[in-house]
């Protein structure tokens, strides 16, 4: 295949060019230290590095490797770099990477810069503009202009009826606003659209999406109708009389709540990240406590459940630069 026959879909995301004629062309030792630094920096090296005079062949490397390793508060810079670079490398794609911005700004909450990285996507190619539809889409769903957003994904999902992760991407953004009656007919619309695709990669990954998607979403809502136990999250008090399930439900039903009101209106002074950080934190404890009572009673089960969901609460913190008092990380 010469190298004008390249498709978009033949590319690992955020190139123009794929690996061979990245090898093929460019001075060695660039491409080297790129692969070096994609591929086999550990964590304490890549922190190391002092990327200030970097190019963005190097960033784009860089961003990459942080984002590898789930720290998207490293990558996230690097990825604001490219999007303002003004010597553009023939290798890298930038308006994808500028979609990747746009997925990790809205992640967090910045759902206005998401959005302003989304439209510089488009004007840089208008081919674009059906990812970067579906991205606003999501963007309005989370921040509260719902009708808005699933008018959006409808309009996507009948442009492309033969692509599940149209509807799958409507359906997590509900799913994550705690919008969980409106799933079902997305589900619908996922496993009608899954039935036309013959790709032989593609179809698994989207029937597992899919199974994870209704899983997740009908634990949700039952967590949600679950009535509270004694002394429970509504009180803001402890568990004692509750049992070991219980408990756990109730934290996580109280941490699908944080969620949906952290993504809805992220903290961005510093009084409603105080707050946030105060709940979060109380949610931290409870989970702890439970921790002891479940190794004090020797359940394995258990323990591995209120370590995870420790972990999920200061993953939540995380992704909104919230800081949780005395917690080590």
């Amino acid at each position: 295949m010469s190298d004008a026959d390249e498709s978009a879909e033949d590319l690992p995301e955020g190139y123009a060019w794929d690996f061979a004629r990245q090898e093929r062309e460019l001075p060695a030792e660039e491409f080297r230290a790129h692969m070096h630094l994609l591929d086999e920096v550990e964590e304490e090296n890549l922190e190391a590095l002092d990327l200030s005079a970097a190019g963005d062949y190097l960033l784009w490397a860089a961003a990459q490797a942080f984002e590898d390793l789930d720290r998207y508060d490293e990558a996230i810079p690097l990825l604001k770099r490219l999007a303002a670079s003004a010597s553009r490398h023939p290798a890298l794609d930038y308006p994808v990477i500028l979609l990747r911005l746009g997925e990790r700004l809205k992640e967090r909450g910045d759902y206005d810069e998401a959005a302003q990285a989304l439209d510089e996507a488009e004007r840089l190619e208008p081919d674009l503009r059906p990812r970067c539809d579906e991205g606003r889409a999501e963007i309005l769903v989370l921040r509260g202009r719902v009708k808005e957003g699933v008018d959006l994904f409808r309009r996507a999902a009948r442009a492309f009826p033969d692509d599940p992760w149209v509807p799958l991407r409507a359906a997590w953004a509900l799913l994550a606003s705690g919008r969980y009656d409106e799933i079902p007919p997305w589900i619908e619309r996922c496993e009608k659209a899954l039935a036309d695709v013959t790709d032989e990669a593609d179809a698994p990954q989207a029937a597992h999406e899919i199974d994870r998607l209704r899983a997740e979403a009908g634990a949700r809502a039952a967590r949600r109708g679950r009535p509270a136990a004694r002394g429970g999250a509504a009180e803001g008090g402890g568990d004692a009389g509750a049992g070991p399930a219980a408990v756990r439900d109730e934290i996580l039903a109280a941490l699908d709540e944080e969620e949906a009101r952290l993504i809805k209106s992220p903290p961005r002074s510093g009084e409603a990240r105080a707050q946030a950080a105060g709940r979060l934190a109380a949610l931290h404890a409870r989970a702890s406590r439970a921790w002891d009572d479940a190794v004090e009673a020797k359940r394995e089960d258990f323990i591995a459940a209120f370590d995870d969901l420790q972990w999920e609460v200061v993953g939540l913190a995380e992704r909104f630069g919230i800081e949780l008092p005395g917690i080590d990380d």
